[in-house]
């Protein structure tokens, strides 16, 4: 399951509404792009609790990918 950890800024624009977002979960759990109509921005970060990596939203291409 999927848990909000922290919503840093939420900004509405003419394309949605859009939140910078601390998620966390577990490594086989579906990284959302939305969250209750708010569209995942840019640079938001995804936490596997089961391996401790980190994975952050690529609003651009509309994919998570790991970071360095």
């Amino acid at each position: 399951m999927v848990s909000i950890f922290k919503i840093h800024k939420q900004e509405i624009l003419p394309t949605g509404v859009y939140g910078l977002v601390e998620l966390r979960g577990l490594s086989t759990d579906t990284k959302p792009t939305e969250i209750s109509g708010m569209k995942v921005d840019n640079g938001s970060s995804f936490t596997e609790i089961d391996t401790g990596n980190v994975i952050y939203y690529d609003l651009e291409n509309t994919e998570w990918s790991e970071g360095d």
